[in-house]
């Protein structure tokens, strides 16, 4: 064939190609686009069943630069939509899909994009109001994204996509008009996404190989006013089931001085950080949507809690909740069936009445692993029982050994307790009994300290083997927590008359103590516990209470 056929003929079938392509883009820009626009606004009404309306101002495609562009893109509820279930509102002034591969879109409608960019995107989550329901195929996929593009595309993918500083509000309950968390410094990314007839298959409302949304610097403010939340950055994955908050701190709001009365009634205030939070193996969508925790796993590092508690303060008698009863009342949704706490320290500091200064006790390098953690009371059955394994250094001194045991098929105060303390220093216990107990101990060492118990709605009942050499103490006066001459007299006849300065004495067996406290209902388990041992700890040293002699 001549040169001029040859180049004839390439120059025909250009002009083709060109006229098909600028024929395309016309229809795009004419019919298509629109038609697109309409379309995904019928069936996001579609699916939703009125629930949802999608607004877009501008969509156009441009296939000279490989790019489709979306203006004021707005989702949001149907002012009509009062219902219980979570509620998303998304706006963006401009969504770019940037470099799409041409041909794979012209000859298989397969929509491949490099990057997606949003300018000035915002997202609101209302979270649901309603209580737990069991998941059913139903209610998990309630949106197909799939079934939005099939009408003209048989799949996209997105390599990248990228937002950054969006204005991010989530809200216990549509009523709310301030949000429980807020953040304008947050970061999402998305790799490799992809949305086709599969993830319809699976009921999933697209697959990616990465999904991590980092949120920095937010709080949030009890409803009563008294604490506030702050989380230095929240980072959570879809795709890991994992959601990490680092250096998380609950602030009390009032002082000492002020916190009870803020309250209106004598209580402990608290004040809790922790360097890390890192849950594992957790339903992300469901924590946000609805502020569940489902986890498999949940491990603490370096709490650091400290209580404090003012007996001069007015005091409202009232009964306390079970350990079983404030499980079930927990108000989020709560299943987590491994806590792993790592180097944690307790503090209590306690003001006894008509004294100034507190006395103060701590558990030090604290380790624990608490199973059964739940609120979901058709999940009792499935666990059965609370159990708490806490292992630490007691007043920093003496290496404590601890196991509770809660029933959960119960709504009364019911637990088992037993542990050891070993290598205690008597005088490691001054800084709560000088101020506390007009008390101090001047020598001694606790050798070891074995005890357990079973405790319920009307006393507890147990043993207690304390093994100790060397007790020295000193009763002090209640003014001025010094000892003066009718002190020492007093602690003299202690010493000759009551106290046992060791266990065993010598040439006779151990001494056993029998553990026997009728329960006060108006204090919580803690005092409860303190009270069983100290129960014990009494007749171990020479005052009242029962002893038997261990063979």
């Amino acid at each position: 064939m001549p040169f001029k056929a040859i180049l004839r003929v390439l120059i025909y079938s250009a002009i083709t190609v060109v006229v098909i392509f600028l024929c395309t883009q016309l229809s795009f820009t004419f019919y298509f686009d629109k038609k697109i626009k309409n379309d995904f606004r019928e069936e996001v009404l579609n699916q939703s069943k009125g629930a949802y309306d999608l607004k877009i101002k501008n969509l156009s495609t441009n296939l000279f630069n490989q790019s489709i562009y979306i203006s004021d893109f707005i989702l949001q509820p149907d002012k009509s939509n009062h219902s219980n279930a979570s509620k998303y509102f998304v706006t963006a002034n401009e969504i770019h899909l940037v470099d799409f591969k041409l041909f794979p879109f012209l000859l298989r409608r397969d929509l491949i994009i490099a990057r997606m960019e949003l300018v000035n995107p915002s997202g609101n989550i209302l979270r649901s109001s309603g209580g737990y329901e069991e998941p059913t195929k139903d209610s998990v996929k309630i949106f197909s994204i799939y079934s939005l593009l099939k009408k003209h595309i048989h799949s996209l993918s997105i390599i990248k996509i990228e937002v950054s500083n969006a204005d991010f509000k989530v809200y216990d309950d549509y009523r709310d008009t301030l949000p429980s968390i807020s953040s304008t410094d947050n970061e999402l990314k998305i790799s490799n996404l992809r949305i086709n007839k599969s993830t319809d298959e699976t009921r999933r409302l697209f697959i990616a190989e990465k999904v991590n949304l980092m949120i920095n610097k937010f709080s949030y403010t009890t409803k009563d006013s008294l604490y506030s939340f702050l989380v230095k950055k929240l980072t959570a994955s879809y795709t890991d089931s994992t959601l990490l908050l680092d250096s998380l701190k609950l602030v009390p709001n009032y002082s000492k001085l002020e916190f009870a009365t803020e309250a209106g009634k004598q209580t402990d205030r608290m004040q809790i950080s922790i360097a890390r939070l890192d849950f594992t193996k957790m339903n992300v969508k469901l924590f946000f949507e609805r502020n569940w925790f489902i986890s498999k796993q949940l491990n603490i590092d370096n709490l650091n809690l400290s209580a404090y508690r003012d007996k001069n303060d007015a005091d409202k008698p009232y009964r306390p909740k079970s350990v079983q009863q404030l499980l079930k009342t927990i108000p989020i949704y709560t299943a987590i069936d491994s806590i792993n706490l790592k180097n944690g320290l307790i503090a209590y500091e306690e003001v006894a009445v008509g004294a100034t200064k507190p006395g103060k006790i701590s558990f030090n390098n604290v380790h624990a692993t608490i199973t059964g953690f739940t609120s979901d009371t058709m999940l009792f059955s499935k666990y059965n029982v609370l159990q708490i394994n806490a292992a630490c250094m007691f007043m920093n001194k003496g290496k404590l050994n601890a196991h509770y045991s809660f029933p959960l098929n119960t709504d009364e105060m019911v637990f088992d307790c037993s542990g050891k303390l070993t290598d205690m220093p008597m005088q490691a216990f001054n800084p709560m009994l000088e101020t506390n107990a007009n008390v101090s101990m001047k020598n001694g060492m606790i050798d070891s300290m074995i005890f357990s118990f079973h405790a319920n709605e009307v006393a507890s009942t147990g043993q207690m083997k304390l093994v100790y050499h060397n007790l020295k103490i000193e009763l002090l006066n209640k003014k001025n927590k010094k000892a003066g001459a009718i002190e020492d007299i007093l602690t003299y006849l202690a010493h000759r008359l009551v106290i046992k300065e060791e266990n065993p004495s010598p040439g006779e067996p151990v001494r056993v103590a029998e553990i026997k406290y009728p329960r006060d209902s108006t204090r919580f388990i803690f005092n409860y516990s303190w009270k069983s041992l100290l129960s014990g700890i009494k007749p171990s040293l020479g005052l009242p209470g029962k002893i038997t002699n261990s063979k």
